[in-house]
């Protein structure tokens, strides 16, 4: 069954929202796909198209950072390379920590994790640790390290934490990196900054391992038949939603008002819970689209 425009339009949406905002994209693809009629798994190519779709998303919202970034890179003025190349090896750092951490438990992740209901236990999870950088983000006030001043122990802090997201499904990534960014001394502005960056070689990272993966062992197409304007409408509403979600969290972030998705995580954790269960396992198409989280 090819991916229709309805159901491209839904996908890029959760994947656009949840891919940046601390409610575990994983989850919330999982339960959309258990509750679309008829859904079967589309080509492998949608699952890159809709990566592009966030990947854009962010890169727009911090161009203006990524290009500061890049042409200081090249820039003759030394304080401002040292600058640049030491804001790349600080996201470098963070990724390796990611991986290093990660790879040695990826069997572990992947085994027994389509349970809704372990799904639920880890969106409460993430429900607590939102509750607690909420309090440390309000008590520091605005004060913290600015992305200039964040050092290589954050950084790595950082990578270690986003890789609980990979190991447990219901953990949200940017979730894990903005709270432990705050629990750093990173500031608010920082801590969402550095999150965002972040997301940037991690999905890629991510996407090109087990898009990898998913072509060696593919028994199907890469693609359907009549599917393009279905994947070219996944790409814009994933884009555009995307970009929406990033500027939502990160004013959220800076005003720490992050009670909405604490009491959304906890309330939809403990239904999973409770009815995970009478769900079955989440379709596994869910769980291979993206193991970070």
């Amino acid at each position: 069954m090819s991916v229709t425009v309805g159901q491209a339009i839904l996908l890029g949406t959760v994947q656009g929202l949840t891919e940046f905002l601390p409610v575990s994209s994983t989850t919330h693809l999982a339960i959309a796909q258990r509750f679309l009629p008829g859904f079967s798994q589309p080509g492998l190519l949608f699952d890159v198209v809709l990566h592009l779709g966030t990947l854009a998303a962010v890169a727009v919202f911090l161009r203006k950072r990524i290009a500061d970034t890049l042409r200081g890179l090249v820039s003759r003025d030394e304080g401002e390379r040292r600058a640049a190349f030491r804001l790349v090896g600080l996201l470098a750092l963070a990724v390796v920590l990611t991986g290093l951490v990660t790879m040695p438990l990826k069997n572990l992740a992947v085994e027994g994790m389509g349970e809704f209901r372990r799904m639920g236990f880890a969106l409460c999870g993430t429900a607590l640790l939102l509750l607690v950088a909420q309090r440390v983000g309000t008590a520091r006030g605005d004060g913290g390290r600015t992305v200039a001043e964040i050092r290589p122990r954050d950084a790595a802090l950082v990578g270690a934490c986003q890789s609980a997201s990979a190991i447990l499904h219901g953990l949200s990534r940017s979730g894990n990196t903005i709270s432990m960014g705050l629990f750093t001394g990173m500031s608010r502005q920082a801590a969402a900054e550095f999150s965002f960056l972040l997301s940037i070689p991690t999905i890629l990272a991510a996407a090109a391992v087990e898009n990898w993966h998913a072509y060696k062992h593919h028994a199907g197409p890469l693609s359907n038949p009549g599917e393009g304007p279905a994947y070219a409408v996944g790409l814009v509403v994933s884009a555009a939603v995307g970009y929406l979600a990033v500027g939502m969290l990160l004013r959220l972030v800076v005003s720490m008002r992050l009670w909405p998705f604490v009491a959304y995580c906890a309330v939809l954790g403990l239904l999973l819970i409770a009815f995970g269960p009478r769900l079955g396992a989440a379709p596994e198409a869910a769980l291979a689209a993206i193991r970070v989280r």
